[in-house]
């Protein structure tokens, strides 16, 4: 089974799920309420799809890239930016191409339980942040596996005590924890809830401790 093939065959209808487009609306808020975005904001989605999240965010911040391992997904974004003539966004082709920049803002949605190695994927990304950037990661709260009933994961979601954790492994400041979004899915005639955790840490400072924020906003 290639997860890389499932997008690519899923993408064309990817935006048509209305939980999925209000999951992202959602989210983007979040980030907004939390994070003091402007035009200098150099902004990275790590494992985009078709952009749902990020295009939430494009006119907030001044430059977003948009890196996926799906090319079917990467082709719908590239239609997209077509359509809205906009010249402030990259596309990165994670088969082919490493995310080498810098940044101010990474978010991720719905992707850290499709990697199997999901501790060094926060500390990659971290690593990325410019210092005082921030990582935002939305994810499904731990679940018994039905989510993902016909796919194959690595993970059937998150406890986020452990993702807060690997967060301050890796150097980031936890400064924001909520439900995001619930998605609601029929399985076998119920109706289940399944939670979607929004986590937010701010790189630390070299030397700076105890600093909020908003302060940062002005440095």
């Amino acid at each position: 089974f290639n997860m890389s093939d499932f997008f690519d065959n899923a993408a064309k209808e990817w935006d048509t799920k209305h939980q999925r487009v209000a999951q992202a609306k959602a989210i983007a808020q979040i980030i907004e309420q939390t994070i003091p975005l402007t035009r200098a904001t150099k902004a990275l989605e790590f494992g985009c799809g078709t952009g749902l999240l990020g295009f939430n965010l494009i006119e907030k911040v001044g430059e977003i890239t948009f890196s996926d391992t799906s090319r079917g997904m990467l082709s719908e974004v590239e239609n997209k930016l077509k359509i809205s003539a906009c010249t402030s966004a990259k596309i990165v082709d994670l088969n082919v191409a490493k995310i080498v920049d810098r940044y101010d803002l990474i978010f991720s949605s719905m992707v850290l339980h499709h990697i199997a190695d999901h501790k060094q994927t926060i500390a990659n990304l971290s690593q990325s942040l410019l210092p005082g950037g921030y990582l935002c990661i939305c994810d499904l709260d731990k679940e018994d596996g039905s989510f993902h009933s016909k796919e194959t994961v690595p993970h059937h979601g998150f406890e986020r005590a452990e993702i807060k954790q690997e967060f301050q492994n890796s150097g980031l400041n936890v400064i924001h924890s909520c439900t995001g979004f619930v998605n609601r899915k029929i399985i076998n005639n119920k109706e289940i809830d399944f939670p979607v955790f929004v986590l937010i840490g701010q790189k630390k400072q070299c030397g700076l401790n105890g600093y909020s924020p908003r302060q940062d906003a002005r440095l």
